[in-house]
């Protein structure tokens, strides 16, 4: 039997590795074959490689920006997890990363598209690109994507996904977060798992009719600052690590697109059914179950 195949766009970063690795833990001696093409402009870092050393893993050198190459090494393509990496500062880069890919895999017959891209507010995601800069990037990709496969065998889902739980890490840059969530007083703020985004996105490429013309928004918890603090101490013994609020202030401060989107996180936000969410998969984790299964801090 044929494997089935699919290109992960961005494979070596959070989104698409963990798509990846959610993919992986799908094979099985009874599960129908698949190979995973992950896409990289850098085979020879350390993480190509190690994705390399990985069954059913082939290493595709391209870049986005010149999509149609990566599919002259491909081969036919089944689906792709599509993801653009959001430059505060620099929107429309978003687009040149996302746009040529969805031309490539139209003009190549791929069958599905997987596209992550950000809630902005639930239901009101479909209408609403916001102010913020990389969420307008984002809205503009969708509409792009739902165009162009319209009336092209090609079909399409989208993944609305919150701020990341792995954000709040054991280094610096989880303190940094942590000060920059200080920025929204105290309205609640909605987290998703990497490891839930990749399940999403790995059942939308496996079971494309069920998923197909939906946009999902994702989320698992949604706790404001004070709270997240309490489900830390509770959880791991210990307060969660932080530094000081100026250091968020000041990124809001020099970043324009920063304050943008800590304004409409603090007025508006994402607003993901929850509840909805864990009845069609009760494996979604809270911040809780995050901290003790993945988020790589130790329990004291």
């Amino acid at each position: 039997m044929a494997a089935r195949r699919f290109l992960v766009i961005g494979a070596t970063g959070k989104q698409g590795g963990a798509v990846l690795d959610a993919l992986l833990s799908r094979v099985s001696p009874s599960s129908l074959p698949i190979e995973i093409l992950a896409l990289t402009r850098k085979p020879d870092s350390s993480k190509a490689k190690s994705l390399a050393s990985k069954p059913n893993v082939t290493i595709i050198q391209g870049d986005t920006a010149d999509a149609s190459t990566i599919f002259a090494k491909t081969g036919p393509v089944d689906g792709v997890f599509l993801v653009s990496v959001a430059i505060p500062w620099k929107a429309s880069a978003e687009e040149k990363q996302a746009l040529p890919p969805i031309d490539a895999s139209i003009a190549h017959g791929v069958k599905h598209i997987v596209f992550t891209s950000i809630d902005r507010g639930g239901a009101a995601s479909d209408q609403m690109p916001t102010s913020v800069g990389h969420f307008a990037a984002k809205y503009r990709i969708e509409q792009y994507l739902k165009e162009k496969a319209a009336g092209s065998g090609t079909t399409w889902t989208i993944l609305r996904p919150t701020a990341f739980m792995d954000n709040i890490s054991p280094d610096f840059n989880g303190k940094v977060f942590v000060s920059m969530w200080a920025g929204i007083g105290s309205k609640p703020l909605q987290l998703v798992s990497l490891k839930d985004i990749g399940h999403f996105g790995a059942a939308a490429l496996l079971e494309a009719e069920k998923y197909k013309g939906q946009a999902i928004g994702l989320a698992g918890d949604e706790l404001t600052l004070d709270e997240a603090c309490k489900v830390f101490r509770e959880t791991m013994g210990y307060e969660m690590p932080k530094t000081f609020r100026f250091v968020g202030a000041m990124i809001k401060f020099m970043l324009e697109e920063v304050r943008e989107m800590m304004g409409w996180l603090e007025t508006s936000g994402y607003k993901v059914d929850i509840p909805a969410l864990r009845k069609s998969y009760p494996g979604l984790q809270d911040f809780s179950t995050f901290l003790k299964e993945n988020s790589g801090f130790k329990k004291k």
